[in-house]
């Protein structure tokens, strides 16, 4: 909102402690050269930012970090552009959350997304629950016209599957599996069919939702954990790769998992966040020869690539079946409570029902 004067108001909602959001009032008095004045409209819930809200992360981050923004993933709208810019106004344009140093060995050595310095939405700067925010242009993309925007909206968590799996070197020909059925699990899933083109037959989705599970049917082979556990045992020491993307309390179990899963010699990729230290068996990692590689921002070259493969309309189509019917429109700080309540996947209502959840701002 303009005022009078020709400066912006804009209304920020903070988490100002665990389960507390507060909304709070700024003035931005300018476009800066080279930034963009955006309006988020839809953004996605990660679980990452679940351990925020739940205060579940290391104390002293809570203690610095907040009040914070919440909010990383999703799609905004160009409301007025600073000097020597080339998008214009009413573009809508995903947002990459990570501005990196460009002066760190990760940098330098073009693993930017490993960049310890880096400011990155909703963990070392301000997210995208805010009606108002300035933000570098080079860090944006177009969203292409045919891409609808609460697909792309999806854009980072698909990138950060993308990355992981170049990270895992799946070949076409390997044995692979996804353990976690939420919104990462089965994008993987789907990253793994689509781009590294595993075929069914060789790609498992592990997790504990019948319901989560079956949105992989037609290209993963699906195995519920807590009610094949026999399937569970006939898989032990068969998988090239595995990928772990479940993530909180849940990985006290799922590690061991992934480590049984795999063939001797086999590559583990972590995806998965959880607070704390996460007991593991390792006698069966270094008697097996494991390779156990950890996996979480990507590039800006992946943004680039998963927008291309969002203009394929059957990749599209699976892409959309992860989006929760559930969704919540952002007026006050109350409605993001609501909302960060329900995509609880451990407490709220979405840790039985599928899907991403959106929040969408008017």
């Amino acid at each position: 909102m303009r005022q009078s004067s020709g400066k912006f108001t804009a209304t920020e909602f903070c988490l100002v402690e665990p389960f507390k959001f507060e909304a709070r009032e700024g003035v931005i008095d300018s476009v800066p050269r080279g930034f963009l004045l955006l309006k988020p409209v839809v953004a996605g819930i990660c679980g990452s930012e679940m351990l925020y809200f739940k205060g579940e992360k290391e104390r002293w981050k809570l203690e610095k970090r907040l009040p914070m923004c919440l909010l990383h993933e999703g799609v905004a709208r160009i409301v007025e552009s600073g000097e020597r810019t080339r998008l214009s106004p009413g573009t809508h344009v995903v947002v990459n959350p990570m501005i990196p140093c460009k002066k760190c060995v990760a940098c330098k050595s073009s693993e930017e997304n490993l960049c310890e310095a880096s400011k990155y939405m909703a963990a070392t700067a301000d997210g995208l629950a805010r009606t108002l925010f300035l933000y570098p242009e080079e860090a944006t993309l177009i969203v292409p016209q045919e891409v609808p925007l609460e697909l792309a909206a999806l854009t980072e968590p698909i990138s950060i599957a993308l990355n992981a799996l170049e990270e895992s070197q799946a070949q076409k020909d390997c044995l692979a599996a996804i353990i976690g059925d939420g919104p990462v699990g089965y994008l993987l899933a789907l990253v793994a069919s689509y781009v590294a083109e595993v075929s069914r037959e060789n790609l498992y989705f592990v997790g504990v939702v019948d319901q989560k599970l079956a949105l992989a049917n037609d290209f993963a082979t699906t195995v519920n954990s807590l009610k094949e556990k026999g399937a569970m045992a006939r898989l032990r020491e068969r998988f090239d790769v595995v990928f772990e993307a479940a993530g909180g309390k849940a990985q006290m179990v799922t590690i061991d998992q992934a480590i049984d899963l795999l063939r001797p010699g086999g590559r583990c990729v972590l995806l998965g966040l959880s607070s704390g230290r996460v007991s593991v068996e390792m006698a069966k990692i270094v008697n097996k020869g494991l390779t156990i590689k950890g996996s979480t921002r990507s590039k800006s070259d992946h943004y680039t690539k998963v927008l291309e493969l969002l203009r394929n309309g059957e990749f599209a189509e699976r892409v959309r079946r992860t989006i929760s019917e559930k969704k919540f429109t952002i007026r006050t700080a109350e409605d993001l409570e609501e909302a960060f309540r329900y995509a609880d996947t451990e407490e709220g209502e979405a840790r039985m029902k599928p899907g991403r959840v959106l929040v969408y701002f008017p």
